[in-house]
């Protein structure tokens, strides 16, 4: 009986330790501290009442730096994220607990980034949950990138240096409590920055994304998207760009003549911190037009993958158009039911890949 029950414990624990660390969120990289914080630049008119709440002049164009108060709380959120919808009110309340304790009014201030949504999809968060502080818009993932593309929610308490700059003195993946976030706000602000000194580094180093494919499998899908029109590939390579990362480029026959076809890995880290992570490979040709989009890995609520109607729905946004005019995200047309999110990825993937057909005609690959 004894073995039975330590059998029993046993499998217990077993079933907890993956819970804890077979999550596809689970990335255990610490968070960078005393990074300084990016000088970042938001293109939005805010309502005067949020103006003077930030202390920033009346005009369109404004940077972080031009916010007011000796430590700014940076929440990176998502409007589709569930737990940034479950940590609204618990935030709200700490706006509250702020703006009437005499020792922080002022002092502390707090702004909410929305990773990938514009201002439509924040007026609807901000509304359906009465969030009094204000949210940024970051349609393009700017923001977001410049401080790692973090999982959300992602809280970064910033402090002013002398100079007038930000570093970042602590911060929090996923879910807070209330009592969490304000004993931190406070601690945060008793901080020494003389005694602090800046380092050099990224703010936010989630894992290394890593298809789940092969290499073998991936040059499968690359060939699948190049010869989606009937043609038959008869070479194919794989070409270096910068910082590690790669294409494929092919030369496929048709019987109007050869092409050359060009295959590329489009790998996001998921947004939300209980999603997974985004794959899938766009082919285009020497025009930059698209000519096939290939799902590696697309998921939806419940991290279910995507049905082919999904994919056939998706195709039909995007398949046809060209990588070198901009590729902007409406959630009204482009999304997919249950994975905005996903859809907001693949579309800002599709709108930097400007860049990697500039690479490809330096290089000498596109006449």
């Amino acid at each position: 009986m004894k073995r039975g029950i330590v059998a029993h414990f046993i499998l217990i624990l077993w079933c907890v330790l993956l819970l804890l660390f077979g999550l596809p969120q689970a990335e255990a990289k610490p968070i960078g501290f005393a990074i300084p914080f990016p000088d970042l630049v938001f293109r939005q008119t805010l309502p005067s009442a949020e103006q003077a709440y930030l202390g920033i002049p009346p005009k369109m164009v404004f940077s972080f730096k031009e916010i007011q108060g000796d430590l700014v709380l940076v929440e990176f959120l998502s409007t589709y994220c569930v737990s940034c919808q479950r940590q609204a009110p618990i935030f709200n309340d700490l706006y509250q607990s702020i703006e009437t304790d005499p020792k922080l009014k002022g002092r502390v201030k707090m702004i909410g980034i929305a990773a990938g949504n514009n201002p439509m999809e924040v007026e609807i968060f901000r509304t359906a949950y009465q969030v009094p502080y204000p949210i940024l818009t970051d349609p393009r993932f700017t923001a977001h990138m410049a401080a790692g593309s973090p999982r959300t929610p992602f809280t970064l308490w910033v402090r002013r240096d002398p100079h007038g700059g930000g570093v970042v003195v602590s911060s929090h993946v996923g879910l807070m409590d209330f009592k969490s976030a304000l004993d931190e706000t406070k601690a945060v602000l008793q901080y020494n920055l003389a005694l602090l000194k800046p380092k050099k580094g990224a703010i936010y180093e989630g894992e290394a994304l890593k298809p789940p494919l092969t290499e073998k499998e991936l040059v499968t899908k690359a060939r699948e998207g190049m010869e989606t029109s009937g043609g038959k590939v008869v070479q194919i390579e794989k070409i270096p760009l910068k910082d590690g990362d790669w294409i494929y480029a092919g030369k496929v026959d048709f019987a109007t003549g050869q092409m050359n076809l060009f295959s590329k890995l489009a790998s996001r880290r998921a947004v939300c911190d209980i999603c997974h992570d985004t794959f899938f490979i766009y082919t285009f040709d020497s025009e930059g037009k698209i000519v096939e989009i290939v799902p590696i890995q697309l998921t939806k609520i419940g991290n279910r993958h995507w049905t082919g109607e999904d994919i056939r729905k998706l195709r039909e946004r995007t398949v046809g158009k060209s990588i070198l005019k901009p590729f902007p995200f409406d959630p009204g047309v482009d999304s997919v039911s249950g994975a905005t999110i996903t859809a907001a990825l693949i579309f800002d993937s599709l709108d930097k890949a400007k860049e990697v057909y500039e690479t490809l005609k330096k290089k000498g690959y596109i006449p």
